[in-house]
């Protein structure tokens, strides 16, 4: 309990921030800056317990950095496969942290052979319980700041964050409608419901990599049974978003972007909500 308590101390209790009736969770002013501090540094901590002294990571970028920090403290020796699509930005960060570096066309596969060879312990989110738990704790934190929420609206690539933050809400007895936002490139979840869009090969929210996840079944659930909806979002629509956080000093992420982006796409669409929140769910990488 000591170990998890100093893995995750100053992860969370993020500003929760109201503009214009809309509160925005700044998920970036996480150590690392984004919401992945959340889930990695438990699933972190739980390594320790079990004795595990090596890891793995595949990442479009936030989750590996993340790892690549909570492993150093831990002194776990991680291995990190990235896409050669990856921001310069974001790797020259990972170059600087004492982990492996390793450019793979196919990173996911990349990273889940090399756990098989090795024995190191696979840190990919969707399929730990231990990234969901952390996760959760964002859904609790937000019941604290603000009992009256009635939406939120989360970008979803494996749709790990998504999932915890319900179970989170679950928890804490509340039951706002969950809204899952993802790209005209990726959109395995939300294209089950969102049908308004074109589908495109890239998108500035590059971030958003899962083509399959194996939590999309549980997401759609949670989607149907909490009266939300599934937003697939355009580059327009997104960075539209972006410049208006700007202006009133949150600058995130073209993913965090993506949230408020789904709520205007809501209010066009007649949903109205008295406490929506949108997760901000990292920081800005030129």
């Amino acid at each position: 309990m000591i170990r998890q308590q100093f893995y995750t101390y100053g992860v969370g209790n993020t500003r929760l921030v109201e503009h214009k009736g809309i509160y925005f969770k700044c998920e970036f002013e996480n150590p690392t800056g984004s919401v992945k501090d959340r889930g990695i540094s438990v699933q972190i901590s739980k390594l320790l317990e079990m004795g595990v002294r090596s890891a793995v990571i595949s990442s479009s970028g936030n989750a590996a950095i993340s790892a690549a920090k909570y492993c150093r403290e831990a002194n776990i020796k991680l291995t990190v496969f990235i896409s050669p699509k990856l921001k310069a930005s974001k790797k020259s960060v990972l170059e600087k942290l004492d982990c492996t570096l390793i450019v793979s066309p196919k990173p996911i596969s990349s990273a889940f052979r090399c756990a098989q060879k090795t024995g190191a312990y696979n840190l990919r989110q969707s399929k730990d319980e231990n990234a969901v738990a952390g996760y959760e704790a964002l859904g609790l934190e937000l019941i604290r700041q603000n009992q009256e929420i009635d939406a939120v609206f989360i970008p979803a690539s494996s749709c790990t964050t998504f999932v915890g933050v319900y179970r989170g809400f679950q928890k804490g007895k509340k039951k706002p409608a969950f809204h899952a936002v993802q790209t005209e490139a990726i959109h395995p979840v939300a294209s089950q419901f969102d049908k308004s869009f074109t589908s495109r090969k890239e998108s500035i929210a590059d971030a958003i990599v899962a083509r399959i996840t194996s939590r999309a079944d549980e997401a759609v659930k949670i989607i149907k049974q909490s009266g939300g909806y599934g937003w697939v979002v355009s580059d327009k629509e997104i960075s539209g978003a972006w410049e208006e956080l700007a202006k009133f000093k949150l600058t995130c992420s073209y993913e965090g972007a993506m949230s408020l982006s789904a709520y205007q796409k809501a209010i066009k669409n007649g949903y109205r909500y008295k406490t929506p929140v949108c997760i901000l769910t990292g920081k800005y990488y030129e």
